[in-house]
């Protein structure tokens, strides 16, 4: 009994009363522990008039990961104890929390505590709005109702998205959620993994995919979208007084220009988008380690003198640029940043250039002398004074030292005299409160879109809007838009404005290539010409007639005077030509060989003297070919373009080898060919390919876990490891489709099919399971229950879920059947379509089986065939096959409309779907 009171005695105050929430626990192996939080303040270094003092620390605040403010001027905090060091990463034993703070008489301190929510894991944001609390918790972003403000929650958090991916990384997990200017929440991801998002219930394939990138949701239409992607790992972003976004990053550069729609640099891998081509740099001009002489990662073994002078080193957490109107008017409008392991705040100052900005070197702006201070994140208060975050932990940013969990301090940055927190015009802490609660109230209308006569504005940041603008408009109509941005001859140089314009046509470039290569010719900014060029060369054996119409074009310019002429005789102008030529010669650098354009001869000779490397290597192109030894050496180049990369990858690929199998294997993990790897390895029948792909489940990456799946199924021996591993619980079964499992069906194995159904469940193709889930839903769908759905989700779903194949309102694609005109209205028509998509089939659309004569068996549907070719279209992927290569070839009575649809998307989804489909 003594030693049980004994043991009692020892536990903190904070768990004794914390009913059910797991005692934290320390795995720091760093000896000792941090200053008290009183002596840690009192040491801060700050410029004169400023003083650091203790809002709260320990055992009131303990893993303080990141803070939001209320409308009363209260402090809330997410509290995170999840996290682990490697290679555990989180420790799901413990649970986060959210804590508000309330400083009822105004003496700087915290006088008022109480836990609002402690049920969270993987909790890493939290804000405060429309009657409740939101989180990313969990892999989800959601919503805790408390719409009497009694600071108690009214029930489960509702999600409200979901695949954010949690369990395989660890610091670079999706964070960051704050209220933007225009009424949208925004957040944040990480480049160590993919994660594919949607409303719960939303097909993998129709989910928006997303890795190192700013996001934003909309709390009231429930629209997500990511609005720019690039960088490591952000922990931080503000907006400046007039609403432009800025964001921290580690690395490869601290301090981006947050332009929606734009790609910036990223630290490896490359962007979803593979016609990028070319990114953003970061906006400072200069780095806070010595990065002439240091790798980023010698921080580990201690900070330089030279790093410390620069700034601290290549982690920043927390941003903030101060516009609260309490300190000196030297610091407004600053950007401060919380520096890992410098143990320190560092400053940038914000200047136009061109078209964008430039960030200058500050004096760092405060430095402790307590080792363990981690600034997490920083916010300006209800008084115009600074909040800071102290994570508190003498552990390294990847934690191979252990966590400290009991520890954890707000602090709070004061100028000056004690000041009461009252309404201030200087302070933008009222006017975004204002702002917020307005729109709560009402939400804005969306931002009108610029227009051309901005394109003539003589502010390059007006222009730069402009060309961000074009990635929301039609593609036809971006054109116009895009040619007058390109007359700007000003611009050629800017760091950001010509791959903005890039990023605005890149889609249309294909869909209208005479509009493009118009574009191309009266261009006066060479980086517009040289990608147009290089993304109509990408598609030379496709569709040959575009980039030959450009040879011609040019050639016709010159001759018509057009084009600025050089005096030698016989040469086309210098400039044009060598975009021209940069273009295809980047474009085409992997390619082993091509046919070679109608005009080519003729340009080439025009274009003799110029780039004489990229002529020769395209005249090789379009004559002998590449050898396989110097594609090998291209894709074995991981520092190379990834284009360059992708396409020497493709061109082996086409006629592999038997011995080139070892050299496709070793690629499976490449950052840039892992993908295309794994699903070449299809091409190969060797038996170790199971081994291969299911000993290293789970990946983290969701493609290269769809390649895994497309490959596995490809063939019955490889099936058959694949369901087995799924039987075992390796792998859960909703990692093959409905559209795979009807693959696997048509190998026609009795044993598999067997296998398939223990494993993953029925097809419903027998009339009498599908009349049972027809009545289920007729009995769900009921006009009272639709009258109550909401139609303006249901459009969000229909944009999601079905048009990749279909047509409404001229909205989708041509795949399937346009819906427009079908007898949408009728329930049960739509169910039995829905339910039993393979009822009654137009031929078009009928899924075809094709055997490989290399063993492979594939399925999709055949939109364009030619005497030597078939293409076959698949849910993820276009082929075109030789015919030579096909051994079978099988149509089926069968809808590429998977069946189960209704029920991956849940009742209330469905509801909200068909409503809008039948209005």
């Amino acid at each position: 009994m003594r030693l049980s009171l004994l043991c009692l005695l020892a536990l903190p105050f904070a768990a004794l009363a914390a009913d059910d929430f797991p005692v934290p626990f320390n795995t720091e192996k760093t000896p000792g522990g941090p200053m008290s939080a009183e002596e840690t303040a009192a040491t801060m270094q700050l410029p004169p008039g400023f003083k650091c003092q203790v809002f709260a620390s320990e055992p009131d605040v303990q893993q303080p990961i990141a803070m939001a403010w209320d409308a009363k001027g209260r402090l809330w905090i997410a509290e995170n104890y999840t996290y682990a060091e490697n290679p555990m990463r989180w420790d799901t034993k413990l649970r986060d929390r959210i804590v508000i703070f309330e400083d009822k008489d105004n003496d700087g301190k915290q006088d008022g505590r109480k836990v609002f929510w402690d049920k969270g894991a993987y909790l890493t944001s939290v804000e405060v709005g429309y009657g409740g609390v939101w989180i990313l918790h969990n892999g989800t972003l959601s919503f805790i109702a408390d719409k009497n403000g009694d600071d108690v929650p009214d029930g489960e958090p509702e999600v409200l998205l979901d695949g954010f991916n949690v369990k395989t990384i660890g610091h670079n997990i999706v964070n960051g959620l704050r209220w933007g200017p225009d009424g949208w929440l925004y957040g944040r991801h990480g480049i160590t993994d993919t994660s594919a998002v949607g409303a719960p219930g939303t097909p993998m394939e129709k989910r928006t995919k997303l890795n190192c990138s700013i996001w934003r949701y909309h709390p009231t239409r429930k629209v997500f979208e990511v609005v720019l992607h690039g960088g490591t790992n952000s922990w931080g972003h503000d907006w400046d007084a007039n609403g432009e976004l800025f964001w921290i990053n580690t690395v490869i550069g601290h301090l981006f220009h947050g332009i929606p729609g734009s790609y910036t640099d990223r630290m490896f891998g490359t962007h979803l988008n593979s016609h990028v081509y070319e990114t953003l740099p970061m906006i400072a001009d200069h780095y806070h380690f010595d990065i002439g002489n240091e790798k980023w990662s010698d921080i580990r073994t201690g900070i330089s003198n030279k790093t410390s002078e620069l700034g601290g080193g290549h982690a920043h957490v927390g941003m903030m640029i101060y516009n609260g109107g309490t300190w000196p008017k030297e610091y407004q409008g600053k950007v401060f940043t919380c520096n890992l392991h410098g143990n320190r705040i560092n400053m940038d100052i914000l200047e136009r250039e061109g078209c964008g900005f430039v960030a200058k070197h500050g004096p760092d702006f405060m430095k402790a002398k307590d080792k363990w201070f981690r600034g997490i994140d920083l916010s300006t208060g209800p008084d115009g004074n600074v909040f800071v975050l102290d994570w508190s932990d003498a552990g390294e940013c990847h934690d191979n030292d252990g966590v400290h969990r009991t520890s954890g301090r707000i602090y709070k940055i004061v100028y000056g005299e004690k000041k009461k927190a009252e309404r201030s015009s200087s302070n933008n802490w009222w006017s975004r409160v204002d702002l917020q609660q307005a729109y709560e109230k009402a939400p804005p209308a969306p931002v009108p879109l610029p227009t051309i006569a901005d394109a003539a504005s003589n502010d390059g940041l007006n222009r730069l809007h402009l060309a961000s603008a074009l990635q929301r408009l039609p593609l036809e109509a971006r054109f116009p838009i895009a040619t007058a941005l390109a007359s700007r001859a000003e611009d050629a140089n800017d760091k950001q404005q010509p791959l903005m314009i890039w990023y605005g046509i890149e889609p249309a470039v294909m869909a209208h290539p005479d509009m493009a290569i118009a574009l191309a010719l009266s261009s006066k900014i060479p980086t517009v010409r040289r990608l147009i060029t290089r993304r109509l060369a990408e598609e030379i054996e496709k569709t040959p007639e575009p980039i030959d119409k450009l040879l011609a074009a040019a050639i016709k310019a010159r001759n018509d005077g057009i084009l600025p002429s050089r005096k030698t005789d016989g040469e086309m102008p210098s400039l044009p030509v060598e975009d021209i030529i940069r273009g295809m010669s980047a474009a085409l650098k992997g390619f082993s060989q091509v046919a070679k354009p109608k005009h080519w001869d003729e340009f080439a000779k025009a274009a003799r003297g110029a780039s004489t490397d990229a002529l020769r290597d395209l005249n090789l192109v379009f004559g002998s070919g590449r050898a396989a030894d110097e594609l090998i050496a291209l894709v074995n180049n991981q520092e190379g373009d990834a284009n360059a990369r992708r396409s020497a990858f493709d061109s082996l690929m086409r006629n592999p080898k038997p011995d080139q199998f070892g050299f496709v294997r070793g690629l499976i993990n490449d950052k840039v060919l892992g993908t295309a790897a794994r699903s070449a390895l299809a091409k190969f029948g060797n038996d170790d390919v199971p081994k291969a792909l299911l000993n290293t489940w789970p990946d983290r990456s969701i493609e290269w876990r769809a390649a895994n799946v497309t490959t596995l199924v490809s063939r019955p021996a490889w099936t058959k490891a694949l369901l087995e591993t799924i039987a075992a619980g390796k792998i859960k079964r909703d990692e093959i489709s409905p559209f795979q499992a009807r693959q696997i069906r048509s190998q026609n194995d009795p044993a598999l099919n067997d296998l398939l159904t223990q494993v993953w469940g029925e097809l419903h193709d027998t009339p009498e399971a599908k009349k049972a889930v027809l009545a289920k839903w007729q009995k769900s769908l009921s006009k009272d229950a639709l009258s109550k759905a909401d139609a303006a989700k249901g459009k969000v779903l229909f944009s999601a879920v079905c048009a990749s194949c279909h047509k409404l309102y001229g909205e989708g694609a041509a795949l399937g059947p346009d819906l427009t005109g079908s007898d949408r209205h009728n329930l049960d028509y739509l169910l039995g379509n829905i339910v039993d998509p393979n009822a009654m089939v137009p031929a078009d659309y009928r899924v075809s089986v094709l055997k490989l004569k290399d063993g492979r068996t594939l399925t999709g549907v055949l939109p364009e065939q030619t005497d030597r070719t078939l293409t076959l279209q698949t849910p993820t992927e276009r082929l075109t096959i030789e015919r030579s290569q096909i051994a079978e070839q099988q149509q089926l009575p069968a809808s590429l409309m998977p069946e189960g649809l209704l029920e991956a998307l849940g009742e209330e989804n469905v509801r909200n779907l068909i409503a809008y489909l039948m209005k």
